[in-house]
């Protein structure tokens, strides 16, 4: 089509899984029904319904099945992008044994893959198809029946808030001996015989002590089952060796019960569950605090508290939960709570109390062996970042993700992935940025051991603004983003959240969304009065909308992350030199020491865009040390990450073993080396190594 195509094309084709033939036919379909628009040699999707081409060829494919084979997928698409077989068996009223060779059938057929608990579609495209085809009643019908079938299941496990409170009986019956105290939770369901290696613990506990918000629908089916009986596994050992030993076996054996139902309660769907579940069992817990449910809970009421900006009682139940730890909590809970209590000390500006909490996580993690140590890394990577130390933000976060990946790191993978968006797009390397954006949201989308995260979106939105330009953007904002700007999570974690889409909004001309981003941060700055981090970003986004230079002057002044203040200074500069008569040569020396500044971070992308206003407006940089422009031939022409690319290359490394080292895709590595023949004059990987070594 000779055009590249806009993000929503993009997406829309990469349902097509790397299909050749879907990707023809989506492509034709689209010019056929007018879908596309080319403008400026870009592609813009009109219209995101699929052509009849596609639709066409997945109906081919699904009338070449069985017709089991063919009710498995039909029903399988409808309830989503992916699903466990025992889900769909159970709706057709079949066993999972009855259901192996239609399975086998569409495996075959290439319809459907199995990477792992989940059965997934090869190609989104497909799927959509097959669920369009069907009658929206059926849809709808079918939809409901798989929710009601994992809301069934899960309750089995985690009990619902009602139970924990009152012991099952209808609400307002009175408890036998107390009017005041629950009784006890009814009888468990016989558990699933545990694994000698409970992974999944690994993988689910850390998950939601971790989580910034809470999860929005139940457990996959038979994960609730499997985290029940590895968590009993790992407390029964724990309780037994700390302090039952000797003891008879039924009342560990129960103690370890009753913990596991209580923390596995905790994974509920929503805020109003999740924190009616952990206050319950705090209200029921008697005697140990430091037991492991009643440290969960805590450390979950911190994390809801925090998610919707009550940051006081955040930080209140955190330290608690770190005060909670002792000898009845298992040595796994510990890096994660004092790791939990650390992030929220480093949103706002007490690095220090942060670093502290992170070393004591990572000595505990390193005791526990190599699966636990990804977290410390990504938390520390998000400490270094919130700072501005990107190198060693970049660093930590690669060091995490290839222990991660080593080690099924499950939450922190896109947490790890979200810290290098931000890292590229402050060094201006926009085509990293997007790669990992893409890796971040592929990883959400692979684990459901992974929590929602404003990160993930918040990058990506950031990769929105520098390919589509800021009123492309504005429009986002009012759809996709939306969320984005009202979020109190966004505002803490990010300093110059609130800013940054004030000068979109402007660039945009679009001055209600202006004002009510600046509401917003007011609000929650009203909100959470004693925490200057969020005043002072309010007082930004303030000036910015009302183009107050004393408000900019003081943002610039007292804000905790370099990268803010250094961008408080640059909307200074731009406000001053707009008023040339008056201020110009203020404004000219605000710019240079927001450049200055952004220098001494590092930041190359804002560093080229400061200069480029400067010399758009003819105002001399002398005074500032400048690199100058960059170089465009030459080992000065490489960026950072070409750099390293080049050194592993020379090292012998193929593009897939670098790009695990790096974490990028093969693809952009390849892009890389390109980029890095071109600016050395070479053409060869071992040219690559004769120029390093000759360098050095």
């Amino acid at each position: 089509m000779g055009a590249a195509p806009d993000p929503k094309l993009a997406a829309m084709i990469s349902g097509a899984g790397g299909n050749p033939l879907l990707i023809v036919e989506l492509v034709q379909g689209l010019r056929e029904e007018g879908s596309v628009e080319i403008s400026h040699e870009r592609a813009r999707l009109l219209d995101e319904r699929i052509p009849r081409r596609v639709r066409d060829l997945a109906q081919h494919w699904l009338d070449s099945l069985s017709d089991k084979a063919r009710q498995l997928v039909q029903v399988a698409a409808a309830v989503g992008g992916s699903f466990m077989v025992v889900e769909v068996a159970s709706m057709l009223r079949e066993t999972t044994a009855s259901m192996l060779p239609a399975l086998n059938e569409t495996i075959a057929s290439g319809l459907l893959i199995c990477p792992g608990e989940q059965t997934v579609f090869q190609h989104e495209l497909v799927r959509r198809s097959i669920a369009d085809a069907l009658p929206a009643a059926v849809r709808q019908a079918l939809r409901q029946d798989v929710t009601a079938l994992r809301r069934q299941h899960c309750l089995q496990v985690p009990m619902p808030p009602e139970f924990l409170v009152t012991g099952g009986r209808p609400a307002g019956t009175p408890v036998p001996g107390s009017t005041d105290a629950p009784a006890p939770l009814p009888a468990p369901a016989p558990l699933p015989a545990p694994s000698k290696e409970p992974g999944i613990v690994h993988r689910l506990l850390p998950a939601l002590l971790m989580a910034r918000s809470t999860r929005t629908e139940p457990l996959p089916l038979g994960l609730a089952d499997e985290l029940r009986a590895s968590l009993t596994a790992v407390l029964q050992a724990h309780y037994a060796d700390v302090e039952l030993t000797g003891t008879a076996d039924a009342p560990l054996a129960e103690r370890a019960d009753r913990i596991t139902r209580n923390t596995v309660s905790l994974f509920a769907d929503g805020v109003q569950r999740a924190t009616t579940r952990a206050r319950a069992i705090l209200a029921t817990h008697q005697g140990r605090d430091d037991e492991a449910d009643a440290v969960t809970a805590t450390v979950v009421m911190s994390n809801l508290e925090w998610a919707v900006g009550n940051l006081a009682e955040g930080l209140r139940w955190g330290q608690r939960a770190v005060q909670c730890l002792g000898p009845a909590t298992p040595p796994m809970w510990s890096p994660y709570v004092r790791l939990a209590l650390a992030t929220k000390l480093s949103d706002i500006g007490r690095f220090e109390e942060a670093e502290g909490l992170i070393s004591t996580a990572r000595t505990e993690a390193e005791a526990l062996g190599q699966p636990h140590t990804a977290t410390p890394s990504i938390a520390r990577a998000m400490l270094l970042l919130q700072s501005s130390r990107l190198q060693e933000a970049q660093d930590s976060a690669r060091a995490g993700l290839e222990v991660a990946a080593k080690t099924g790191g499950g939450w922190v993978v896109p947490v790890g992935q979200a810290v290098l968006i931000l890292v590229a797009l402050r060094r201006g390397d926009l085509a990293s940025a997007a790669d990992y954006a893409w890796r971040c949201r592929a990883a959400v989308g692979a684990d459901s051991t992974v929590f929602p995260s404003i990160h993930f979106d918040w990058g990506e939105c950031l990769v929105a603004t520098a390919q589509l330009g800021a009123r492309r953007t504005a429009e986002l904002l009012t759809t996709t983003y939306a969320h984005l700007l009202t979020s109190p999570q966004l505002f803490v974690e990010e300093a110059a959240a609130a800013a940054w889409f004030v000068r979109l909004a402007l660039a945009a001309d679009d001055m209600p969304l202006a004002s009510t981003v600046v509401t917003a941060a007011e609000r929650f700055a009203a909100a959470n009065p004693g925490r200057p981090t969020l005043a002072v970003a309010a007082l930004h986004a303030r000036g910015l909308l009302e183009r107050d230079s004393e408000a900019l002057r003081q943002a610039a002044r007292e804000h905790v992350s370099p990268c803010a203040g250094a961008l408080a200074e640059e909307d200074l500069g731009i406000l001053l030199s707009a008023q040339e008569e008056k201020n110009g040569a203020l404004g000219a020396a605000a710019l240079r020491s927001a450049l200055q500044r952004f220098v001494q971070i590092g930041s190359q992308g804002d560093i080229e865009r400061i200069r480029a206003f400067m010399e758009e407006h003819g105002t001399p940089v002398t005074s500032a040390p400048r690199q100058g422009r960059p170089a465009t031939a030459g080992w000065e022409a490489l960026t950072e990450t070409e750099r390293s690319i080049a050194h592993l290359v020379s090292d012998g490394l193929t593009n897939r073993q670098v790009a695990r080292r790096v974490s990028l895709s093969p693809h952009t590595v390849n892009y890389h080396l390109r980029a890095i023949f071109r600016k050395l004059g070479i053409g060869s990987r071992v040219e690559v190594a004769r120029h390093i070594t000759h360098s050095a």
